[in-house]
């Protein structure tokens, strides 16, 4: 099957959103060890922040291929709840500012941006040319 126009643009989301979350990932690095070597049960994992970025990697690689390549609807749900879970994390993070308990930077901007991008990738898994796309319902080779 030829991909629809909206699973083409998806893909494209998809990965600028990777890109920039990546991106905010590498601004944000030393804060982040920081965190974890500041906490005595992790002060010595130092290989824990590159396998959980390994893993992060691999499971977004995964999620694309099986929503824009191979379709599957439980790849597309999994994408599903992960957007929601980014949408939760931005209204945290614009709250957070709101407050004032958070400072805006250039990486706070990126990643909010990153965010969205997400989520609008996401919206274009149920438009209506991806419905045909995740469709595995069809009697095409199936045996009577």
């Amino acid at each position: 099957m030829i991909r629809p126009v909206a699973i083409v643009r998806y893909e494209r989301l998809y990965w600028a959103a990777f890109i920039l979350d990546s991106v905010v990932t590498a601004m944000t690095w030393t804060e982040r060890e920081t965190i974890v070597t500041a906490t005595p049960i992790l002060a010595k994992a130092t290989w824990i922040l590159p396998t959980f970025q390994a893993i992060g990697i691999a499971v977004t690689v995964l999620l694309w291929y099986f929503t824009a390549r191979a379709p599957s609807v439980v790849a597309k749900w999994v994408v599903v709840v992960l957007a929601a879970l980014s949408a939760y994390a931005a209204v945290q993070s614009l709250g957070a500012l709101a407050t004032g308990s958070a400072i805006l930077g250039t990486a706070t901007v990126l990643a909010l941006i990153a965010n969205a991008l997400y989520v609008a990738a996401t919206v274009h898994l149920f438009l209506p040319a991806s419905k045909a796309w995740f469709d595995t319902d069809t009697d095409e080779g199936a045996v009577a």
